[in-house]
């Protein structure tokens, strides 16, 4: 009996069939905690580069040279928003996508970002860049983002950007979309 090993004594209480099972299972587990949190770091990633680019493009748009020069009318043109990590976990990895906690925030984001590119007339381009900014901005304050991820892939000018508003140093677009 000492030259038994414990995989021998092992086996012979489970059946070799269960173990494997068990291995496949948590194997297949720890690969898709592994596919969802890098999806989550592309998601946020794409969010806050698409919030920053659209930040800058209302700022200057909304500046005095911007509107002696029209640019509020000519909003959506060379806007430069990205959509590509967003069309792939929304069409072929869909399943994934929906099974994160922040999903529905996270399809909220991008059917306000969609609409600000998609000129259907309804009021002006720079006033539908705010309101998506509003909801981003709102879905970190309310933490339905997770705050600490966002702050982490953001690009260091949008990371102080979304500092300031965390630590109150600037105000949501929620409050310029509504001043009272």
């Amino acid at each position: 009996m000492a030259d038994t090993s414990w995989v021998d004594i092992l086996s012979k209480i489970i059946p070799v069939s269960v173990i494997t099972a068990v291995g496949g299972y948590l194997a297949r587990k720890f690969q898709v905690e592994g596919k969802r949190k890098q999806m989550r770091e592309q998601l946020y990633r794409e969010i806050s580069n698409n919030h920053q680019t659209l930040a800058v493009c209302i700022a200057l748009v909304t500046s005095v040279a911007g509107i002696r020069d029209g640019a509020p009318f000519r909003f959506g043109e060379k806007l430069g928003l990205n959509f590509g990590v967003w069309n792939f976990y929304h069409g072929e990895k869909r399943e994934l996508l929906f099974d994160l906690n922040e999903a529905g925030a996270i399809t909220r984001i991008y059917e306000k970002l969609t609409s600000v590119v998609n000129d259907d007339g309804s009021g002006y381009g720079h006033v539908r860049g705010k309101e998506a900014l509003a909801e981003i901005d709102d879905r970190l304050l309310d933490k339905t983002l997770d705050q600490e991820l966002y702050l982490k892939v953001s690009s260091p000018e949008a990371r102080k950007y979304a500092e300031d508003l965390l630590t109150g140093k600037r105000p949501s677009y929620r409050k310029s979309l509504n001043p009272l």
